[in-house]
């Protein structure tokens, strides 16, 4: 059961002096990374730079850091808790990111495959990287502060402002997943948007079921957790993704 709508709204009512263009914030990190990118190629002429990997993550990591500093230092402290929702989570919510990840893993992982060839697109697949720089890169960016900075962003800002704007829970909900695995086109080709949207389809009913984002951190933390894993790999690629 999902929390009561008044709650919902009694927790976004403080992003109601916030204007639209906040909502451009959660695209403000891949539009950094795009600009970085296509400069290092306009500076070699469109020649390979030789960048390791998971540059790209990195620079998206970097770009996410210092979006979440800028709209913390320029929000008021009432309107960064209303997105940065971090309450102490019960056992109940963290149990439900747990079995969240599971099921994610389990089912929306070779789900992801299914679907991608059904709709003739590349299927999802984690990169294999080798050496120290790909693998802090990705560590840093897809581990470290994805989850952190794509959840305040995308289920905490983008989701409260909908909601604000007189949207029900699951409007809000599904506006801000379907950009959120829109900008995963850019990052890791149209294959992870199918990923993003199983997956982030689980993070943001943690969202809504539990009005916090801490369960929906853990999934995200722990999923691309695994990712690096088979990317540096440590582990299996067990469904062949």
């Amino acid at each position: 059961m999902l929390p009561a709508r008044s709650r919902l709204n009694a927790t976004v009512a403080p992003l109601s002096g916030l204007g639209a263009r906040w909502a451009l914030a959660s695209l403000a990190p891949l539009g950094v990374t795009l600009v970085v990118i296509t400069a290092i190629f306009t500076a070699t002429a469109g020649a390979d730079p030789g960048l390791p990997p998971g540059f790209p993550t990195l620079v998206y990591g970097v770009a996410n850091v210092v979006v979440l500093l800028g709209v913390y230092r320029r929000l008021d402290p009432d309107v960064w808790d209303a997105i940065a929702l971090a309450r102490p989570p019960s056992r109940r919510e963290l149990g439900a990111g747990l079995a969240a990840t599971t099921v994610g893993v389990a089912v929306g992982w070779p789900a992801t495959t299914l679907v991608a060839e059904a709709i003739g697109v590349a299927r999802y697949s984690v990169p294999s990287l080798s050496g120290v720089g790909g693998l802090a890169s990705l560590f840093v960016g897809a581990v470290v502060v994805a989850p952190i900075a794509e959840e305040i962003l995308f289920r905490g800002l983008l989701f409260g402002l909908l909601l604000d704007r007189g949207y029900g829970p699951l409007v809000a909900g599904t506006g801000s997943l379907v950009v959120f695995a829109a900008i995963h086109v850019f990052t890791a080709g149209v294959g992870s948007v199918v990923n993003a949207l199983l997956l982030g389809a689980l993070l943001t009913w943690l969202r809504l079921q539990f009005d916090n984002l801490v369960g929906a951190w853990l999934m995200h933390m722990l999923n691309n957790l695994l990712e690096f894993l088979i990317a540096a790999s440590l582990l299996p690629s067990l469904y062949a993704l």
